[in-house]
């Protein structure tokens, strides 16, 4: 079951592609030897014209690289819109989002500071669309000839985290490796899973309603009752 984000798009994005939106050509380097043979001589610009009509993408291709390119630039204004609302006004703004169902652009990471992915370098906070990123602050540095030289004999990450040189001179990944993928396989497969369920709330129950019971839980179990963040009452606990 495959999580479908163009159903949680609003329909103001879904703007109409303009008629002078660009063409494109699937092959770029037979193309360019093209234009090169027109600027030659070799060919005529409507041949030129010709093979580029032949090989360029389809109504559809060049419909959806619009979309494409339009929804990305509204979400990410929109995400910009939503962390300014939510620096100014705080959790009465987050409230009122979280009523209509506006969750999906709200971030945990816009209160929360995230782990370091690797390295030492500062985690920052953009003040604009409240993404993190990590500054890039070098462990050692050494010239490029001294570099090569040790990546030759196995020792270029030498003191990095979880370092192996054994790593660098397999040829294929061993069956332990194959193992732990695979177990990071499933583990990313069951949090993309708890994350769709909790997202959607119990199949569309509604964020206006008090009863969310997780799906697949019968009817003997005690319901849990929780309330919005707008609500003057606190989270309730299971009766």
């Amino acid at each position: 079951m495959a999580f479908d984000f163009k159903k949680y798009i609003p329909f103001q994005w879904k703007t109409k592609m303009p008629d002078d939106w660009n063409w494109e050509i699937h092959s770029l380097h037979a193309y360019q030897k093209n234009k090169e043979r027109f600027a030659k001589g070799e060919i005529t610009l409507d041949e030129l014209r010709q093979w580029e009509y032949k090989h360029r993408e389809s109504k559809d291709q060049r419909e959806f690289r619009w979309k494409q390119h339009h929804q990305n630039i509204e979400l990410q204004n929109q995400i910009i819109s939503d962390y300014q609302n939510w620096k100014h006004y705080g959790s009465e703004w987050l409230g009122r989002m979280l009523d209509k169902g506006r969750q999906m652009l709200i971030s945990q990471w816009w209160w929360r500071k995230p782990k370091k992915p690797v390295g030492k370098g500062k985690m920052w906070q953009s003040s604009i669309t409240g993404e993190w990123f990590q500054e890039h602050k070098p462990d050692k540095s050494m010239s490029v000839r001294k570099w090569l030289d040790a990546a030759n004999h196995g020792q270029a990450f030498k003191g990095k985290k979880n370092f192996n040189p054994d790593v660098l001179k397999l040829d294929k990944p061993t069956e332990d490796m194959i193992i732990k993928s695979d177990e990071a396989k499933k583990e990313r497969a069951r949090q993309k899973w708890e994350l769709i369920m909790s997202e959607t709330n119990n199949f569309g129950r509604g964020f206006q309603t008090i009863d969310r019971t997780p799906p697949g839980t019968g009817g003997g179990k005690p319901k849990q009752v929780r309330v919005t963040f707008s609500d003057p009452r606190v989270y309730g606990k299971k009766k």
